[in-house]
């Protein structure tokens, strides 16, 4: 008799737990244009900031004041803390008060989260250069094997982008979940695994201000809220095993 995840899986403990979920010790680090750590919607959820820099001995992370002149890591820092209210959430800047960053920049970036051993890495970034393929699949695996969950964006027009082409993370795409914005699709036999809510979300913004943000930017950190939200009820989680509950907690069943 065949048998599928659905029917070995007690979906009602798994939603169960999701819903218990705060984020309470689980460490989310966000690789991004920085965090207004003083912005009233993060309610001092952010207890760490850096920022990748260039130095004449070579790129270095070093802490700086929890600022974001672009306001995109701000959205996505916001959202991970509504949805995962008691989650600890740490900066990363990787792209600067231009909106732009370099390759060499994110993949130092990650290379410095992975080795802090945050639980829960949120990617609302990307690149379509084929010469950081290497180098963020090599580290992206790193993570996965050393039981670190990280989310990634996939590219807003389905052109292919990397990190979110690789199979040991969890790639989102955009789709509107209003009723629920914590409702998400998985899709099965592609890269992209999964949809979350972002179309049209009202997350915080530089200057303590709110806007409405759409993309796959923002639908990254809802989903980053639900692995957070589980792993803070079921801690030893594998990224394989948050895959597989992901698979099964699915709006699209």
């Amino acid at each position: 008799m065949a048998l599928s995840i659905d029917s070995v899986l007690q979906l009602e403990l798994v939603e169960k737990t999701l819903a218990e979920g705060t984020g309470k010790g689980v460490q989310v680090a966000l690789l991004d244009t920085g965090v207004e750590i003083s912005h009233p919607a993060l309610e001092n959820s952010v207890k760490g900031c850096w920022e990748v820099k260039q130095t004449p001995t070579g790129m270095k992370c070093e802490e700086v004041e929890g600022l974001d002149p672009v306001g995109h890591g701000t959205a996505c820092a916001g959202i991970i803390h509504q949805h995962a209210p008691e989650a600890e959430i740490f900066s990363i800047r990787v792209i600067g008060g231009n909106a732009q960053g370099t390759g060499e920049q994110f993949v130092y970036g990650l290379h410095w989260a992975i080795e802090q051993g945050f639980k829960v890495l949120n990617l609302s970034l990307g690149t379509l250069q084929h010469r950081y393929q290497a180098p963020l699949l090599e580290l992206v695996d790193r993570a996965y094997y050393s039981g670190i969950c990280v989310v990634a964006a996939a590219h807003n027009r389905h052109q292919v982008s990397f990190p979110s082409q690789f199979a040991s993370l969890i790639a989102v795409d955009n789709q509107s979940f209003e009723s629920d914005p914590l409702a998400f699709n998985y899709i099965l036999n592609t890269s992209i695994e999964t949809e979350g809510h972002g179309v049209y979300v009202r997350a915080p913004s530089s200057g303590g201000q709110y806007k409405l943000w759409t993309g796959t930017s923002f639908a990254t950190p809802h989903i980053t809220a639900v692995v957070a939200r589980l792993l803070s009820v079921m801690p030893e989680l594998t990224p394989f095993e948050v895959k597989t509950l992901l698979r099964a907690l699915r709006a699209n069943r």
